[in-house]
């Protein structure tokens, strides 16, 4: 393997090694804590959001590193608009799962209070067995298997193209008339189609969570 390869996935796995280090320091235990929704199990959003922050973070410093030692570090590597949006989809999910968990255990919360007050026994609530692929009952949920799987295609199709970057051998380009050199290499970009089929599934895993609260 050429030297520049090398280095740079060094500095990319360099790179997942200090958002570990990070992790580790947040949760002061296992960074799997960060998964961990408000009920005490697994969320599904969080992992999703977890999967793609790792893979942009060492995407992003393993593309840099190729800038740098090309003489081009002075420009971060650009990152394009299905990326962007595919990255955004995640943290919307997340966020919105999260209200949606938050606002449910809210009026739970009242309505016992509320029963208590007026003397009325309250039952004790079921024990759930939800976790990143099942719903409260411990069944296979497919929302959730449909959001891991688009996820873990739309990651792996990404890292594939990542790595046919560092592998290709992309010289700078000098304009004829300006004479200024560029380096076109950057993240790669995700399809479209991956894109709405990411939408697809974490729409219908939210459009669930609000029907089931």
């Amino acid at each position: 393997m050429p030297e520049q390869q090398y280095m740079s996935y060094l500095t990319g796995v360099a790179g997942l090694a200090v958002f570990w280090i990070v992790l580790l320091i947040a949760t002061k235990k296992h960074p799997w804590a960060l998964v961990i929704g408000e009920d005490g199990r697994p969320s599904t959003s969080k992992f999703q959001m977890m999967v793609w922050t790792a893979a942009m973070v060492f995407s992003f410093l393993a593309i840099y590193q190729i800038r740098f030692s090309s003489g081009f570090g002075q420009d971060l590597p650009a990152t394009p608009t299905n990326l962007l949006i595919a990255m955004g989809i995640s943290v919307a999910t997340a966020v919105s799962a999260k209200s949606i968990a938050v606002g449910s255990q809210t009026r739970s919360d009242a309505a016992n209070a509320a029963a208590a007050a007026a003397g009325v026994p309250v039952a004790d609530d079921p024990v759930c067995q939800s976790g990143i692929f099942a719903d409260d009952e411990g069944k296979p949920d497919l929302g959730k298997v449909q959001v891991v799987l688009w996820t873990v295609i739309a990651v792996g199709v990404f890292l594939s193209n990542v790595f046919a970057l560092i592998h290709s051998h992309c010289a700078p380009h000098i304009d004829p008339q300006t004479k200024v050199a560029t380096f076109p290499l950057g993240l790669p970009d995700i399809s479209q189609t991956l894109m709405i089929l990411m939408g697809l599934g974490n729409g219908s895993y939210i459009g669930k969570k609000i029907a089931e609260s």
